[in-house]
């Protein structure tokens, strides 16, 4: 199951590489293990996120700084495997992104950047009507838009 897996990733072609791994709280773990064992690094982007913005003196140009912090931070953080394959990268609490003073629009960097590497989404919560991702808190007021993509979903037994 792990090369097919891993093979799809790599070779896919799609205009727009997302693929969605869902997991269960107490299996988050395990799910970073597996990616990791397949040599995909995992990002907690509200992690990092929240430590870049804490670490900032001036937040004047807040919407900047963070926009540009997440595109070099995704970037810089994909694994790269053999010439001729995708690059892929995975992700999860992301739900910092939403935060009203960033002003990001979180799809559209999402999309943008499996244009050129396949991006990996651990999900926790619902998958919504047409592939919007959703938070059960949020009564569908803030959500994942990918209903003009096709959005794959991982299966991974653990």
């Amino acid at each position: 199951m792990l090369n097919l897996f891993l093979e799809e990733i790599l070779t896919s072609s799609d205009r727009h590489k997302i693929y969605l791994l869902r997991y269960q709280a107490a299996d988050l773990e395990k799910k970073i293990q597996f990616l990791n064992a397949s040599k995909i690094n995992v990002i907690n982007l509200g992690l990092e996120l929240s430590l870049y913005i804490d670490s900032l003196d001036d937040f004047s140009y807040l919407t900047l700084d963070v926009y540009d912090f997440v595109i070099k931070l995704l970037d810089k953080s994909k694994s790269e495997f053999k010439e001729n394959s995708n690059n892929v990268l995975a992700i999860y609490n992301f739900g910092i992104l939403w935060e009203a003073s960033l002003e990001l629009n979180v799809t559209s960097i999402l999309k943008e950047f499996s244009k050129s590497s396949s991006l990996i989404i651990l999900w926790e919560n619902n998958l919504g009507i047409a592939h919007r991702l959703t938070w059960p808190t949020q009564s569908g007021s803030i959500f994942l838009d990918f209903s003009d993509i096709q959005l794959k979903e991982l299966k991974h037994e653990i």
